[in-house]
């Protein structure tokens, strides 16, 4: 047996094990040392160097602390203060406290970079007002699960982050790309809802007046939101600071405004926070690790390569090869997490992408938009169990109800492989 087939019985493993639930840094951990043990591929000696230098990255540190900023943010009032503008923004339309939620969603992406953060923390405030308003329970939770997508899209993006480090590309130059693809997801989901709420039963027809006064009184009140994004992007693409330095930067931001302007969170929760954001970045860490040892040992084995070979010898189209990548991370991330899909497959696919001619960032943005639609997807569907824990819905009756967000959000995926420009305007 050589080294290829012995390479495909351990993924093959490695993936079983992941869809009956055992920790993905365990999956990954126990399938580069098989690799390892069954091919020699690998020193063993060397082994512990590797995985203290895949964490020892200065842009890697970006990751904990706008873990911490979007655990700060989630805890204030700058989210209600997102979620009072996207209301007073497009309140007035067919369906509009359902497009509401999905623009409080955009906003608050911007300072959260977390789909999980975004749908939780915008669902506690809005399902229970959906529901006042005649929406069906299921379907209020699912607006709020599928806007959470946007957290992962709209800067600053930890699985951009990851994805830069996995791919070796600009992760400032991933930020400024996901503005307009977060806009188009955004504005996507919204024609759905309308959709629904016209011709369906799970929406509701209200709306309210619009208010030119209400509506900038709202965008007074929302300021500290905008100004996340703004520190972050513009002091990147200034010149003034890396991506690591923004996000320390963000995390004094958001602080200085909940503790001392806003006056939302007192001082006696700062441990808590500190916690909660330590505890989601040592889940991460691990993975981080053995991911990276896995992409090494893959790489000397010439897996991704021999993919690569196999895959271009097929005589189709570049709408075709398209299609393709779609449909496989479509199944992927119904059952990987993103972060996890990220890591693990970027190795295999990245030189796919490369020879069918997308630019690294370009393929970045496409690749993490269709993965996050396993959000919505079962059996993994993180944001699902986010919106059943904030709305007490049943996880499967959510999927359901976010049928529509799922059809509309294929079609942008689509539109974003198709149209880098829309990707990389800022070039």
């Amino acid at each position: 047996m050589d080294n290829s087939q012995i390479a495909g019985i351990v993924i093959s493993l490695m993936v079983i094990h992941l869809v009956i639930g055992l920790p993905l840094f365990v999956v990954l951990a126990v399938g580069s040392l098989s690799l390892i043990g069954l091919t020699g591929a690998y020193s063993l000696s060397s082994l512990s160097t590797t995985l203290f230098a895949s964490l020892d990255s200065w842009a890697l540190l970006a990751m904990p602390l706008f873990i911490l900023a979007g655990e700060v943010i989630s805890r204030g009032r700058i989210a209600r203060d997102l979620i009072n503008l996207g209301e007073a923004l497009v309140g007035w339309l067919r369906g509009g406290l359902g497009m509401a939620t999905i623009f409080g969603c955009f906003f608050f992406a911007g300072t959260s970079g977390s789909s999980s953060a975004d749908t939780a923390t915008i669902g506690k405030i809005m399902v229970p007002a959906l529901k006042r308003k005649g929406y069906d329970p299921s379907y209020a939770a699912s607006l709020a699960a599928s806007g959470g997508i946007l957290g992962v899209i709209v800067p600053p993006s930890l699985i951009f982050i990851i994805y830069g480090i996995a791919t070796a590309t600009s992760v400032g130059d991933l930020f400024v790309a996901g503005i307009l693809p977060g806009f188009m997801i955004a504005f996507g989901l919204c024609v759905a809802n309308y959709l629904v709420c016209r011709f369906g039963i799970w929406g509701a027809s209200e709306r309210t007046a619009f208010s030119g006064a209400t509506a900038l009184k709202a965008l007074w009140q929302a300021r500290y939101g905008f100004g996340a994004p703004v520190v972050i992007l513009g002091g990147i693409y200034g010149g003034f600071f890396t991506p690591t330095e923004a996000a320390a930067v963000a995390v004094g931001y958001v602080f200085l405004v909940e503790l001392f302007l806003a006056r939302e969170i007192k001082f006696s929760e700062i441990g808590d926070i500190f916690t909660a954001a330590s505890r989601t970045t040592g889940i991460l860490a691990p993975i981080i690790a053995f991911s990276i040892l896995f992409a090494e040992v893959l790489a000397i084995l010439r897996v991704p390569s021999t993919i690569v070979e196999v895959f271009t010898s097929f005589e189709v189209s570049f709408i075709v090869s398209v299609a393709l990548i779609v449909l496989m991370l479509l199944v992927i991330g119904c059952l990987l997490e993103p972060i996890a899909a990220i890591l693990v497959i970027m190795p295999i696919l990245y030189p796919i992408g490369q020879q069918l001619g997308f630019d690294p960032v370009h393929f970045g943005v496409f690749v993490v938009s269709t993965l996050s639609v396993g959000f919505i997807t079962p059996p993994v569907g993180i944001n699902l169990f986010a919106a059943s824990a904030v709305s007490g819905e049943p996880f499967m009756r959510i999927a359901v109800r976010a049928i529509p967000a799922f059809v509309a959000l294929i079609l942008i995926c689509f539109a974003i492989a198709f149209m880098p420009s829309t990707i990389l305007w800022f070039r």
